[in-house]
């Protein structure tokens, strides 16, 4: 055993640092590795936080929660296999990474449209880091790492191209229109729901059917609304009448743990992506160790990724329980508001920080919008698509059909009807949905060539 050993040594012969000074009262919950960084006071800690294992267990998304038929409930029933050995959270992972809408995030933007530095994240990076993070906090809490996972895989599955710039020019067409609003939590559930398709045993393409704890989750994942303690909620509702981002709360403690990790990825994330790219340079480190100092006063480390998370998934750990919630304690909630701040002025704002600005982002998708919005031809759309010698519409035309009325065309395709070609509205939304899907280059590809 580890512990035994650590106690048995002679720390006596260890060199020891100069001694220093105790935080203030009002630090008392921070982990000690940030505020007393000594050999002792890493001992104290890995005490601490061996006592927080499993502190959630009997809150956990399994058979014996009173929640777990809702949470395993599928809208759309899915195949049954004859040995099938993976629980229903892992068939619902497999069915989000296996389909082309997973694939397509390696080429669709995180924060960085365009970049051409190959280190800098993507959205699909990011998505990996999100469940990365989530499962390690899970698995300290005794929570489900399964569904945590599923969650955090499909959380950004309907993310638009260009990342939040492409989601603002989504917004503005759907306002516009009068169409549904468009928001990426929301649109990550109806890809989920609605367009990602696998080939089942016979061929046919269905919809993922995924359990509804994994559908909430993905809606109900925004973190950009300051809150701390969360708690889920209690109650089943539907998730399609949700009608903003981050107004409610997931239904499970593991969609919390993904709501706050997403958050945790991306904040160091961006910070290191900002230094690569020559946005963020000496000035900004000392600017953030400072920000750091103000809340943690005996920090002395470098402000990057490693650190930042070590910090927040430490804290959180160390901080959340089932009365009060999943949560940090005072100074580190306030330090990561700051840090978001920090990031907002100096990475997401700042006009030049970014290969395409949102007026070029919206000139691009405000243009492959109108082209395809002027080729409508009622219930007769199909045909004329079909006499236009251009791949991108010939992808396009493919696309309606598969999702539309007229699916008899292909016996294959067995997955929901969700557009009437004969209701102009419903073909300007799945332009929407045929844009939000599309991966940055494509986006550019489609735009140039058939803008004229």
């Amino acid at each position: 055993m580890l512990l035994p050993v650590l106690f048995n040594l002679n720390t006596n012969k260890i060199p020891q640092k100069k001694a220093q000074t105790s935080p203030p009262q009002h630090y008392s919950n921070v982990s000690n590795d940030f505020v007393l960084p000594s050999f002792k006071s890493s001992i104290l800690t890995f005490m601490q936080m061996q006592m927080k294992d499993k502190s959630f267990s009997k809150e956990a998304m399994t058979p014996d929660n009173p929640k777990w038929q809702q949470a395993i409930k599928r809208n759309t029933p899915i195949e049954a296999k004859p040995y099938e050995i993976r629980s229903e959270f892992e068939r619902d992972r497999d069915r989000l990474v296996h389909t082309e809408g997973f694939d397509r995030m390696r080429f669709k933007t995180q924060v960085f449209p365009l970049c051409e530095n190959d280190m800098v994240s993507t959205r699909s990076s990011h998505v990996l880091q999100v469940t990365d993070i989530a499962r390690n906090i899970c698995r300290k809490l005794g929570l489900n790492e399964e569904l945590a996972e599923a969650i955090g895989l499909g959380h950004d599955i309907g993310h638009s191209p260009f990342g939040h710039d492409g989601e603002r020019s989504l917004k503005t067409i759907t306002q516009k229109e009068g169409l549904p609003l468009f928001w990426h939590e929301k649109n990550s559930l109806r890809m989920a729901d609605k367009i990602l398709t696998l080939t089942n045993s016979q061929g046919e393409q269905n919809n993922l059917g995924l359990t509804y704890a994994v559908r909430d989750g993905i809606i109900n994942h925004c973190g950009e609304i300051d809150e701390n303690y969360i708690k889920p909620r209690n109650t089943a509702i539907d998730l399609e009448l949700i009608a903003e981002p981050g107004k409610i709360q997931p239904y499970t403690w593991e969609g919390i743990i993904v709501k706050i990790s997403d958050k945790i990825a991306y904040l160091g994330k961006d910070i290191e992506d900002a230094y690569r790219l020559g946005i963020y340079n000496d000035k900004n480190r000392k600017e953030l160790k400072d920000l750091v100092k103000k809340h943690l006063p005996n920090f002395s480390l470098d402000v990057n990724n490693t650190v930042l998370i070590n910090i927040f998934v430490n804290d959180l750990i160390k901080n959340s329980d089932t009365t009060k919630g999943i949560g940090f304690s005072k100074p580190v909630f306030e330090l990561m508001k700051d840090i978001k701040d920090y990031n907002y002025k100096n990475i997401y704002q700042l006009k030049g920080a970014k290969e395409l600005s949102q007026e070029e982002c919206d000139k691009i998708i405000f243009g492959i919008y109108d082209k395809y919005v002027n080729m409508y031809k009622g219930k007769d759309t199909i045909e004329y698509l079909s006499g236009i010698n251009n791949k991108c519409v010939q992808n396009f035309r493919k696309w309606l059909i598969k999702y539309s009325d007229n699916q008899a065309v292909n016996p294959k395709y067995k997955n929901a009807v969700i557009y009437n070609l004969e209701k102009p509205n419903n073909y300007k939304q799945a332009i929407i949905d045929y844009i939000s899907g599309m991966t940055d280059k494509y986006a550019i590809k489609t735009y140039n060539t058939i803008k004229t």
